[in-house]
């Protein structure tokens, strides 16, 4: 059977959303409006795991896409951003294995779904 993220982020991808809805929904009973905070700390904090990322892909240096990816594929997951989170961990496993194959189109795309991710939570937030 496939894993429960790559399904996850199949049905994600085919509903058209960034964020799985089921996620935010247990994270939002279970915290309240600590959730907020959580996705305000990531929308913050995410933008500079992108920018080690892109700096790593354009000086192809490898090895300095590990932590970024893997950081962000941890964060990701966690609020339901699962289609970024896969993006993340391909970009990881890439990296640690040396077999990735275009590092800056990898990131750019990375950073294009989190365009998408963002404006789902802030429209979330504005929502709230």
């Amino acid at each position: 059977a496939p894993a429960p993220v790559v399904v996850a982020a199949a049905a994600a991808r085919a509903s058209g959303s960034a964020i799985d809805a089921r996620v935010v929904g247990d994270l939002i009973e279970l915290m309240g409006s600590d959730f907020q905070d959580l996705v305000q700390v990531y929308l913050e904090d995410t933008p500079n795991n992108l920018q080690l990322l892109e700096h790593a892909a354009r000086a192809n240096d490898i090895d300095a896409l590990i932590a970024p990816s893997h950081s962000l594929k941890s964060t990701s997951a966690n609020l339901g951003a699962l289609l970024l989170s896969e993006m993340a961990k391909r970009i990881e496993q890439g990296a640690r294995s040396g077999d990735l194959s275009d590092p800056v189109l990898s990131v750019s795309q990375l950073q294009n779904e989190f365009l998408r991710v963002s404006t789902q939570f802030r429209e979330m937030l504005r929502a709230k």
